[in-house]
C-alpha cells in the first residue's frame, strides 16, 4: 500500500467523498478484552472517514481503529495496517502482512463474530453478544472485589475503594498519555481532570476511581460530563461536579437499551458455551466437559467475555479444578493429621507397586474425575473389597499426573523452557520468564498495559 492519501499527492476524489462520521453507540467498556467481540470492534470506527474501505469488513477481519490516520490494529496478533488504497481488502491485507496471526490462520480464539446464519453458531454468538451488552450496560466496572455490583444494588463496604489507586494523582495519570492519538480532538489535560488515564490502546481511557472506561472521543466532548453521563455512580465525578452542575449538553448518542436478564447463566446457556471453538479444543485435548463448561461459564459471568486463546482457557480450567480439589479436601478430612496419613499410604503403595506390578502394564489407566482421599482410605481398610489394590494404584497414578500438570504451570508460556519469574502489574499475572517478559509492554494473558513488574521469591 503506497499511502498516497498522506504524502501530499492526495486523492482528490476521495477527499470530496469523505465518509461522514456515524452516530456513536455504546462507548463504555470494562475490560480491553471486549475487543474480542466484532460488535465492539465495529464501534471503534464511528469516526472513520476513509470512504473506500468498508468498516464492516475491517471489524470482521479482526481490526479496530487506532484513531491515528487510517491505522488499524488486529485484536489478536496486535499487527498494525495503514495507508489503505482503493480496492484493498482488509482480510487479504491482514493475511499478507501477518500470515502467522492466529485469527488469520484459523486457530481457535475468543473471537465473537456477529451472529451468522447457521443455527447452532447463531445461538451461541447471539448469547455472547447480548450477555456482553447487558454486562456493560447493567453492572458496575470491575473493582478489587470478587464480584461485580449492579447499579440497583448497594455497594456496601466497597464504596470509596479505588480501582487503580496507583493512578490517583493527576501527575500519574498524565504520564500515561505519552502515546495519546493526536487526531482524537480531546486533550489529555481535560481527561486527566475528569479522572481518566490512558490505557495505551487507541483512545481508550479508564477512571482511576470507579474503573469505568470510555472510547470513541470526538472534538467538542466534555470528559467530565461524559464521565458523569455514562458512570453516574462514580464517587470521584460526583465530588468533582458538586452541586454546580449545569444542564446536560445535547449528545449525539444515547445510552443503549438492553433487555434485562439474570447475571447467572442458565444450564442450557452454559451447555451452549461448549460449542465455542475454544471450548471444543479443550474437550478435544481430553479435559472434562464439566470442568470446561464451568470454567468458561465462570469467566463469562465475571467479565462478560471469553478467553483470547486456548492457553488462557486452559489456565481457567486448571484454576477451576484446583478450587474443586480444595473444596473436596475440606470435605474429606479434618485437622492436620490427614495429610500425614495419606503420605504413609501413598508411600506403602509405591513400595507395593514395585514388588507387585499390575498384570497388564500396557493397559491405560482411567483417571478418575475427582480424587477423594477419604474414599481411598476407606477402600484400603475394607477387606471385603477385592479390587482395592487396583483402585489405589489408580489414585496414585492420578496424583502423579496432577503433579506433572502443576509442574508444567511453572514453565514460561512463551518459551516453555524457563520457570516463570516476572509478575506483571497491575494484572498480577505470573506466566513468563524474565527473558520473555523483558520486551513486552502488555500482558500476554489479558492484554493489560504493563505499569510495572515484580520478581517473586518462589521457594
Amino acid at each position: 500500500m503506497s499511502g498516497l492519501q498522506y504524502d501530499g499527492v492526495v486523492l482528490q476524489d476521495a477527499i470530496k467523498n469523505e465518509r461522514a462520521m456515524e452516530v456513536r453507540g455504546e462507548r463504555r467498556f470494562h475490560w480491553q478484552s471486549a475487543l474480542l467481540l466484532e460488535s465492539v470492534r465495529r464501534q471503534t470506527f464511528t469516526s472513520w472517514t476513509i470512504p473506500y474501505i468498508d468498516v464492516d469488513q475491517l471489524a470482521r477481519a479482526g481490526f479496530f481503529y487506532l484513531r491515528t490516520k487510517d491505522h488499524v490494529q488486529c485484536a489478536f496478533c496486535q499487527g498494525i495496517v495503514g495507508y489503505w488504497d482503493p480496492g484493498d481488502q482488509p482480510e487479504l491485507e491482514h493475511r499478507k502482512h501477518f500470515p502467522r496471526c492466529p485469527f488469520v490462520t484459523g486457530v481457535a480464539t475468543g473471537n465473537v463474530p456477529l451472529p451468522p446464519t447457521d443455527d447452532a453458531a447463531s445461538q451461541l454468538y447471539t448469547l455472547l453478544n447480548h450477555y456482553h451488552a447487558f454486562k456493560v450496560a447493567s453492572t458496575r466496572p470491575h473493582v478489587p472485589t470478587p464480584a461485580y455490583q449492579t447499579d440497583a444494588t448497594r455497594v456496601g463496604g466497597s464504596v470509596g475503594q479505588l480501582a487503580f489507586p496507583h493512578l490517583a494523582t493527576p501527575s500519574s495519570r498524565l504520564a500515561t498519555y505519552t502515546r495519546w492519538p493526536k487526531d482524537v480532538g480531546v486533550g489529555a489535560e481535560a481527561l486527566v481532570e475528569a479522572g481518566f488515564f490512558s490505557t495505551g490502546l487507541a483512545d481508550w481511557v479508564q477512571c482511576f476511581h470507579c474503573g469505568g472506561g470510555l472510547f470513541g472521543w470526538r472534538l467538542g466532548d466534555d470528559p467530565l460530563e461524559d464521565h458523569a453521563y455514562f458512570y453516574p455512580f462514580c464517587p470521584y465525578v460526583r465530588v468533582k461536579r458538586g452541586e454546580a452542575a449545569g444542564a446536560p449538553r445535547v449528545r449525539d448518542t444515547c445510552l443503549p437499551t438492553v433487555p434485562s436478564r439474570p447475571l447467572t447463566l442458565t444450564e442450557n446457556e452454559a451447555e451452549l458455551l461448549l460449542h465455542h471453538p475454544v471450548a471444543q479444543r479443550l474437550v478435544a485435548m481430553g479435559l472434562s466437559r464439566t470442568s470446561v463448561r464451568e470454567a468458561v461459564k465462570r469467566r463469562l459471568e465475571e467479565r462478560g467475555v471469553l478467553c483470547r486463546t486456548v492457553t488462557d482457557a486452559l489456565e481457567l480450567v486448571f484454576d477451576y479444578e484446583e478450587d474443586q480439589r480444595k473444596k473436596m479436601a475440606a470435605l474429606c478430612h479434618d485437622g492436620a493429621q490427614f495429610p500425614s496419613q495419606v503420605s504413609k499410604i501413598l508411600f506403602c503403595l509405591s513400595i507395593a507397586r514395585r514388588h507387585n506390578p499390575p498384570s497388564h502394564p500396557q493397559a491405560q489407566v482411567e483417571t478418575p474425575q475427582h480424587f477423594c482421599p477419604a474414599t481411598a482410605i476407606q477402600d484400603r481398610l475394607n477387606p471385603s473389597n477385592t479390587s482395592d489394590h487396583e483402585k489405589l494404584l489408580q489414585e496414585v497414578e492420578a496424583l502423579r499426573r496432577q503433579v506433572e500438570v502443576e509442574e508444567g504451570r511453572l514453565l514460561c508460556r512463551m518459551c516453555g523452557k524457563e520457570r516463570v519469574a516476572v509478575v506483571f502489574q497491575p494484572c498480577s499475572h505470573l506466566h513468563l520468564c524474565s527473558t520473555c517478559a523483558r520486551p513486552r509492554d502488555t500482558c500476554s494473558t489479558c492484554g493489560t498495559i504493563v505499569r510495572g513488574t515484580l520478581r517473586p521469591i518462589i521457594g
